[in-house]
């Protein structure tokens, strides 16, 4: 009887550990997001994974930190009154990312886009 439960509990921790390694495991990237024109960080901008949930927003100094699934390969950057970025993750684990001011004249003609500002 012990013998069966040894072998029982043997096999169930040889299936466990097989089954651990085979999830991927989330790694840690971090960035920081400036403006091109002034080359100043920039707060509050929207830092998600492309086709995910997976989402974060940078801090004061325009920095971010993600945890990703090796899955994962789009980040989207997006903040009002500047244009959407769409980078590629790599192996890289370390972003410097730059989003351009947009002109209000971008959004003419376009139904339901707002500018932020009017004159």
């Amino acid at each position: 009887m012990k013998k069966v439960f040894a072998s029982a509990l043997l096999l169930a921790l040889l299936v466990y550990s097989i089954t651990a390694m085979a999830q991927p495991k989330p790694v840690t990237i971090n960035g920081k997001i400036t403006s091109f024109e002034e080359s100043l960080p920039l707060e509050g901008v929207s830092v998600r994974v492309k086709g995910s949930g997976n989402s974060t927003g940078t801090q004061v100094d325009g920095s971010f930190s993600l945890s990703i699934l090796p899955e994962e390969k789009i980040l989207v950057v997006s903040l009002a009154g500047y244009g959407i970025k769409e980078v590629p993750i790599t192996n890289a684990r370390e972003y410097n990312i730059v989003l351009r001011r947009v002109d209000n004249v971008s959004f003419k003609n376009q139904p339901g886009q707002v500018p932020a500002t009017t004159k």
